[in-house]
């Protein structure tokens, strides 16, 4: 592993142990806070990938947001909304 891996995967993880203490409203505030947001850094990268994750850990749906059509995740970084029916985020206008 790469001194860069590793600082990605210490990154990933503590931010992993925050976003496991959050409600799912927090959750949605955070995403909702990398739809405005026009920078991309390595950060940024690590913090995504620990909210995706700890969204998929909760069960919540994510199909609206997030694709496989080149074989890899992508996700659309829209402002979305929590469904409580359908425990599902949506997109909002």
């Amino acid at each position: 592993m790469t001194k860069t891996d590793t600082y990605a995967q210490e990154r990933i993880g503590f931010y992993e142990a925050r976003f496991a203490c959050e409600t799912i409203h927090q959750l949605v505030t955070n995403f909702n806070s990398l739809a405005s947001s026009r920078g991309w850094t390595a950060e940024r990268s690590c913090y995504s990938s620990a909210l995706t994750r700890e969204m998929q850990r909760r069960g919540i749906d994510l199909t609206a947001i997030m694709s496989n059509d080149t074989g890899q995740q992508t996700i659309r970084y829209v402002r979305v909304a929590y469904d409580k029916d359908s425990h599902a985020l949506l997109p909002i206008a």
